[in-house]
C-alpha cells in the first residue's frame, strides 16, 4: 500500500465513528530497517497542506505556529492500531 492510498481517506475509530481525514502518516524503522506506519495525523477539516508544525515537539516561528494552529486545529495523532480506514 502507498501513502497516497491513505492520505485524504476518512479514518474511523475502532467502533466505526469517524475521526476525520488522514492528513499525514507517522513512520518508524523496524528491526530490519523498513519503515512501518505507527500512527496517522487526522484532521477534522482539510484546508491546504500540512506544514509539519502539527507534529508534537516541533517549534515553528510564532506567526507560522498561529497560522498552522488556526488552519489545522483539531489535528491529532492517532496510533495506527486504533484506526480503521
Amino acid at each position: 500500500m502507498r501513502a497516497s492510498d491513505l492520505i485524504g481517506r476518512t479514518a474511523h475509530d475502532l467502533d466505526g465513528r469517524p475521526l476525520g481525514r488522514v492528513a499525514d502518516l507517522i513512520t518508524r524503522r523496524d528491526d530490519q530497517g523498513r519503515f512501518r506506519v505507527v500512527a496517522v495525523l487526522v484532521t477534522p477539516r482539510h484546508r491546504g497542506r500540512l506544514l509539519g508544525f502539527e507534529r508534537p515537539g516541533v517549534q515553528p516561528p510564532l506567526v507560522l505556529a498561529w497560522l498552522s494552529h488556526l488552519l489545522h486545529r483539531g489535528t491529532r495523532e492517532v496510533p495506527w492500531d486504533r484506526v480503521r480506514l
